[in-house]
């Protein structure tokens, strides 16, 4: 008998010291696979803080052509449901329902979700909670359907710490982009619903700032519209409405015309939806209708992109990114009298021809990355600082060639393209040269019919870049081709020679440029680099010369200057591309006026109702630096800013940055400058145009 007790104060005493030595927790089973689903319970903070909301969120990953069901899951199907165990202080809302799409089989019609799709969730800590770790778990139930239907349920559970402070987890970012693509909440005065007596159903869409092609409304509860009725985009004059047709039992219905509202935008193709709960107004007719075609839409958007790129081609010539590159065109337009007119038809038509072939190669590079899953954007080719450095190294040496330190063939104009050995070559290199120098900026137009092209596919992309490359080209080929517009040249001469002397200045300063914007992609002590390089290449350029223009002696030892100088400055070009991978970035500073770009933080001042200013930009655009210093940091501006309570953010993509260019795509573009204005109150997002004046942003505040 004493045995037993022995035994048992001994079992007792054993299981109180693993229970405080080893406090129970959740399992952790945030990953559960079931038939043809996976899911994972993911968190936007760990350690949560204490008092402070955050989200939870439910990824559901489906196989092929299987899909689950919204909270209305249409002809048949059960809703996707999520039961939440929690300790004392903590609380999670109910579910937040991302916008469904329609599935179709045989004569059933549904609403649910393919592929891949997160449900978040809110989440509370109470301020009474004391600092620790709590188990929490979630039970998902769920249908899951192809060809057949399987039920399912899992229980996912994890442990959350709670402390002073939060830290954003790996997955802040993705649940920031579900919160950002969820509907919204239309204004009150937004998409009035009208019904009439032969059982139509219409929504109002006169007031949408954008242009929609495509509309479709998901309705919240059965019994509100004929699923297999067929729902029309169309205009009635005074503005696009959605109509659609009620079902039998609506008038049976106590409940409010509620549901979600899918559109996409016109150029963009982006989606975005809103939550709509309305009282439907009696009619008894509802006005004729202008049925809009998908197809016949699509068709003029792209005829739209063409257009908006051969236009944003031609104001390319006039944008700041020309600009340091405008000699190269000049001299082209040197000596014309001492060409025949096959030649300078030739050289011209060579000129235009590496414009548009470059566009459409940087173009189909562009395309080809994405499709490799590489987040990359129109002007990516700077992005990357191999790039720049040899681009450094190219315009360098043709300012010095322009500056007359040594020569390309045996004339002057070489490369403008007026030799007779070289000035087709010439001509095509110099209308590459301009292309790559100019493209990373974004002219008026270029941004919506790039981004709408990208989004459609290979073909329209590629029309669009022949567009811009067309664009761009014309003004120069226009006035080559009319020798009346050149009348005011002066018959060739000496002053050529001093003409061209004069404009290797904006080469120079083309350099100085690109020299600052690799500093901005590395460090001081690259920069330190280039520069050494760029001597030795200048000593090798200068000992050219004096061989060529036979001004010395002995020809031998000049060519070994050149030698040495020439290994010299390719070891040193070797060593600093081999240090790109080692070497960190400066730490980009901004005034007090502008904070670092972060998805999560704007989201959170979006929440919280403030008014937000996004520059999307880059060193390496020359436009982004002239808004910059003529608008963005005038004292008028900022004192706008604070005024409105305007929180200003800069998202610097000079480098390759995936989460900015996810971000550029939201807005339908590929490329900066971009800004985006967020009025306070959670109001749609306003994109202001490419060149920026004061005014512009001035007007923001009367939104």
């Amino acid at each position: 008998m004493r045995s037993k007790i022995f035994i048992f104060v001994v079992v007792w005493l054993a299981v109180i010291i693993v229970s405080v030595l080893f406090p129970a927790h959740a399992a952790d089973r945030s990953r559960v696979s079931g038939q043809h689903i996976n899911l994972d319970l993911i968190t936007q903070y760990k350690p949560v803080e204490i008092g402070q909301s955050s989200y939870l969120g439910i990824r559901i990953s489906l196989e092929e052509d299987w899909h689950i069901y919204w909270k209305n899951p249409g002809d048949t199907g059960l809703p996707t449901q999520v039961e939440w165990f929690l300790p004392e202080g903590f609380t999670v809302g109910p579910t937040l329902w991302p916008s469904p799409s329609q599935f179709k089989l045989d004569n059933f019609v549904n609403f649910g979700y393919d592929q891949t799709v997160i449900f978040p969730f809110r989440f509370s800590v109470s301020g009474d909670v004391v600092p620790g770790i709590y188990p929490l778990s979630a039970k998902v139930s769920w249908l899951i359907c192809k060809d057949l239907c399987i039920p399912g349920d899992a229980v996912l559970s994890t442990d959350i710490e709670v402390d002073a402070s939060g830290v954003m987890t790996a997955q802040a970012s993705t649940i920031d982009r579900v919160i950002h693509t969820l509907p919204k909440q239309a204004a009150d005065d937004w998409f009035e619903v009208t019904v009439s007596e032969d059982q139509q159903w219409s929504i109002d869409l006169s007031r949408l700032e954008k242009a929609i092609v495509s509309a479709e409304f998901f309705p919240a509860f059965p019994g509100l519209i004929e699923y297999q009725a067929t729902q029309m985009l169309g205009d009635i004059g005074s503005g696009l409405v959605l109509r659609g047709q009620l079902s039998m039992d609506y008038a049976k219905l106590k409940n409010s015309f509620e549901g979600t509202l899918v559109l996409t935008d016109k150029m963009s193709e982006d989606v975005f939806s809103f939550d709509i709960r309305r009282t439907a107004r009696p009619m008894s007719t509802l006005e004729p209708l202008s049925v809009i075609s998908k197809e016949r839409e699509a068709l003029s958007n792209l005829w739209l992109a063409i257009g908006f790129a051969l236009i944003g081609g031609v104001i390319l010539n006039f944008m700041p990114c020309v600009l340091p590159v405008i000699a190269i065109k000049l001299m082209s337009l040197i000596g014309l009298d001492e060409r025949s007119r096959a030649q300078h038809y030739q050289e011209t038509g060579l000129f235009a021809l590496g414009v548009i072939l470059t566009f459409c190669l940087i173009g189909a590079i562009l395309l080809a990355l994405r499709s490799l899953g590489e987040q990359v954007g129109w002007g990516f080719q700077l992005q990357d600082p191999v790039t720049v450095l040899v681009l450094i190294v190219l315009f360098f040496m043709l300012a010095l060639n322009m500056s007359g330190l040594f020569e390309v063939g045996t004339s002057l104009q070489g490369v403008g393209g007026t030799a007779k050995n070289f000035g087709r070559l010439s001509s095509f290199f110099s209308g590459v040269l301009v292309t790559v120098i100019a493209t990373p900026c974004t002219a008026p137009f270029m941004g919506a019919a790039i981004g709408f092209s990208i989004a459609q596919g290979a073909t329209e992309s590629m029309l669009t870049f022949m567009a811009l490359g067309i664009g761009m080209a014309a003004p120069f080929v226009l006035i080559s081709l009319r020798p009346n517009l050149l009348a005011w040249l002066p018959k060739p001469g000496e002053w050529m020679n001093t003409l061209k002397n004069l404009l290797s200045v904006p080469l120079y300063l083309t350099v100085i440029w690109l020299i600052w914007v690799l500093g901005q992609q590395t460090n001081i002590h690259v920069v330190s680099k280039v520069l050494f390089v760029l001597v030795f290449i200048a000593l090798c350029g200068w000992a050219i010369g004096k061989v060529q223009y036979r001004k010395i002696i002995r020809l031998a030892t000049w060519r070994i200057l050149i030698v040495i100088s020439l290994l010299i400055a390719i070891v040193g070009l070797s060593n600093i591309v081999s240090s790109f991978g080692r070497v960190t970035s400066q730490q980009i500073i901004t005034n007090g006026t502008w904070l670092p770009w972060s998805s999560s933080q704007v989201s959170e001042d979006r929440k919280m109702g403030r008014a937000v200013f996004v520059d999307y930009t880059a060193a390496w655009c020359i436009t982004c630096q002239v808004n910059k210093k003529l608008v963005l940091n005038d004292p008028a501006v900022i004192a706008a800013f604070e005024k409105n309570n305007v929180i200003t953010y800069r998202a610097d993509w000079t480098s390759r940055d995936a989460e900015i260019t996810n971000s550029l795509s939201t807005f339908g573009r590929s490329g900066v400058p971009v800004y985006v204005y967020y009025p306070p109150n959670q109001k749609p997002p306003l994109v202001l145009s490419e060149i920026l004046n004061d005014e512009d942003i001035f007007e923001l505040f009367e939104y």
